[in-house]
């Protein structure tokens, strides 16, 4: 809730509100926003208490697919998770983590949803957006949506990464999260 404004300030860079997908879910704030404002969303949360929330919050929108997944590349069947506030004073944090090995959680990939459009792709999912996004590299090579990431983890390879693709920094939105857009959407 410390960013809750956070979809009103990316949504101020999408041309077009027919596709989104979010990512980290978590209990649907972000996703309701969203659900308000585009044509159809994709939300993923791993958590299954997340994901009950999310599914109760969002059960008056019919534009919504709501999928207890991880994202990944899109090679990965399953993972585990966990949380790292169990090793913290903090008794949950929110802040669950993909971890390798086994595990019964499904890991999709953005581009096996085979999406006829994408305007957004706001991923929030603590350390897992460089993974994700070579999971959607040919629906972002094809569709150029506005990308927003959490900019605490892998930064240099993020940013490499949104370079080789030809994105720009178009700054933060709110305290947490980078957005970058494609020039040809500028």
């Amino acid at each position: 809730m410390r960013h809750i404004q956070m979809p009103q300030d990316i949504m101020q860079h999408v041309e077009n509100r027919r596709v989104a997908v979010q990512a980290g879910g978590n209990c649907g704030v972000y996703a309701k926003q969203y659900a308000d404002q585009f044509e159809t969303l994709y939300t993923f949360e791993p958590e299954n208490l997340n994901f009950y929330c999310l599914t109760q919050n969002l059960s008056e929108h019919n534009n919504v697919y709501k999928i207890q997944s991880f994202l990944g590349k899109g090679t990965e069947k399953t993972a585990g998770i966990r949380n790292p506030a169990d090793k913290q004073s903090e008794p949950n944090s929110g802040m669950f983590e993909k971890h390798d090995g086994p595990g019964a959680i499904p890991v999709l990939s953005i581009d096996q949803l085979g999406l006829d459009n994408c305007d957004l792709i706001h991923l929030d999912i603590e350390g897992g957006e460089y993974d994700a996004l070579m999971g959607a590299e040919q629906t972002i090579k094809r569709f150029s949506p506005l990308i927003c990431l959490e900019w605490f983890q892998n930064q240099e390879k993020l940013a490499d990464l949104m370079e080789g693709w030809n994105y720009k920094d178009i700054g933060m939105a709110s305290k947490s999260d980078k957005m970058f857009i494609h020039p040809k959407k500028d």
